[in-house]
């Protein structure tokens, strides 16, 4: 069987993925690919430069490169993404996590003590689960709750509940249709659709062909769809003087804010992300009276 060299696939990669990619994401995803399939270390060719793969291994790199080609992100091909730690399943069926997410995790859990602290959250949205996991690892006495559509999703979400060895609750529901779950919680937290369909030839291939549109997309004539819903949903699930945790498109942070202001929020704010974006937004729910809808 013939042997082929290690360092002459990765020049293949970066010869027929440079026109996506930058030769850093390249070598990144390259790296990602033989630590996952022969668990090499990133080191390698650096310390083992002859390094040769059979047929059949170097097989499995050929394929992952047409499907990287044909725009599959490297996560899905080889199931698994990395999110505060974790390695947590994934597939197209869920959004990818991204480190954005990790920022809004962060900001729920510095506001209570890993040691003292029990609150009630729920996770509307929760896809792969990695919002409701990242709470859950990081207040061990938290009570977390996840909520999303697909029952693709919460398969995989459950999935890495057992996985990860924390304890979280999945259930279907429907963020367009708010109803009550039958307890009050301390925190909402969302990652909603919040990209306009307009905007979808900005996204990188990868993202706009392979990641979930119900995940991703909102109409272009009602952008603010999702935290609407979001809103009725604090109206029937959060408990006076709980909090909502929202991660927003850039462009609507501020509209978010005031869509929260007019909802029954008070001390609203917004964060900026690691690159200076407005990407969050939180308000402190008080209860009122009359119609829960947000018009």
């Amino acid at each position: 069987m013939k042997a082929i060299y290690l360092k002459e696939l990765r020049r293949r990669f970066r010869s027929e993925l440079s026109p996506e990619y930058p030769d850093l994401e390249i070598d990144a995803i390259f790296y990602e690919l033989i630590a996952h399939y022969f668990g090499f270390p990133k080191t390698v060719l650096a310390m083992e430069p002859s390094t040769q793969l059979n047929e059949t291994e170097a097989s499995l790199l050929s394929q992952a490169l047409d499907d990287l080609k044909a725009h599959r992100p490297v996560q899905y091909i080889i199931g698994q993404a990395y999110f505060m730690e974790m390695a947590l399943r994934v597939s197209p069926d869920v959004l990818i996590p991204r480190p954005e997410t990790a920022e809004l995790v962060t900001w729920v859990t510095t506001q209570f003590s890993p040691e003292n602290d029990s609150p009630l959250i729920l996770d509307a949205g929760t896809g792969s689960g990695c919002i409701a996991l990242g709470i859950k690892r990081f207040l061990p006495h938290a009570e977390v709750y996840g909520i999303d559509i697909s029952d693709a999703a919460l398969e995989i979400a459950r999935y890495n509940s057992a996985a990860q060895d924390l304890e979280i609750q999945f259930y279907k529901g429907d963020l367009q249709k708010p109803e009550s779950a039958g307890r009050a919680f301390d925190i909402l937290i969302s990652n909603p659709p919040y990209i306009p369909k307009n905007e979808s030839g900005s996204l990188q291939p990868h993202v706009r062909f392979s990641e979930p549109h119900l995940a991703l997309f909102v109409p272009d004539e009602d952008p603010l769809l999702y935290y609407r819903h979001l809103c009725d949903y604090a109206q029937l699930n959060l408990k006076d003087d709980g909090w909502m945790y929202l991660e927003t498109h850039e462009d609507y942070a501020k509209t978010v804010r005031e869509l929260l202001e007019m909802g029954g929020f008070s001390s609203v704010e917004i964060k900026k992300d690691i690159f200076g974006k407005d990407r969050f937004v939180r308000g402190k729910f008080h209860t009122m009276s009359g119609s829960s809808n947000i018009i």
